[in-house]
């Protein structure tokens, strides 16, 4: 009996240990995030706060997390580093790639949006970088909302994003919303 239980534990340890991205939690409060990060979390505005967590991933830099104060930890924002790209985009649709295969790993696969308007001038692949940065073109990879997500997730997105300076550099997003932030969102709204 207690080999067995022990068994199951050690099965069931390595799942809980590595569950959550960046090793953050739904409904942590900012002293537990803390505890999580190199450094105290730095307010921005709102619910927002800079982080940089001890569990970070290369391909991101930048990493923002949003906080109610009576919910917790309700999303994830991180930011990669510039990409330099071509006009084309693919260097950074090239990026976008290997994330979005590295995240299915853990989530499956995801539902592909890749858009352009319809309406734009730009439907050339030479304009490719130009859209994205105008918000004619999207390119992004969701998981979630019809399916059940591991780590109390109710969505993840991962996005393409242009450059403000430069249509020859974009950035790579990647949003974890965990299943509180619907209800955060609404009761925000209820003011309105």
């Amino acid at each position: 009996m207690k080999k067995m239980l022990f068994l199951l534990i050690v099965a069931i340890f390595p799942a809980l240990a590595m569950a959550s991205p960046f090793g953050l939690k739904m409904g942590m409060t900012l002293k537990d995030i803390a505890k999580e990060c190199e450094g105290k979390p730095e307010f921005v505005k709102n619910d927002a706060y800079i982080i940089k967590p001890k569990k970070s991933h290369p391909s991101f830099e930048h990493y923002i997390v949003f906080v109610d104060k009576n919910k917790g930890l309700y999303q994830i924002k991180a930011i990669s580093s510039a990409i330099s790209t071509n006009d084309y985009g693919t260097e950074l649709q090239s990026s976008f790639n290997a994330t979005k295969d590295r995240v299915a790993k853990r989530y499956g696969e995801p539902t592909i949006r890749d858009e352009i308007d319809p309406g734009s001038v730009f439907q050339d692949g030479n304009y490719w970088m130009y859209t994205l940065k105008g918000g004619a073109r999207t390119l992004a990879a969701i998981w979630g909302k019809d399916e059940n997500l591991a780590d109390n997730l109710d969505m993840v997105i991962l996005e393409c994003s242009a450059s403000e300076i430069s249509t020859h550099q974009g950035f790579l997003i990647l949003y974890y919303f965990f299943k509180n932030s619907d209800n955060i969102e609404d009761e925000q709204d209820s003011v309105l």
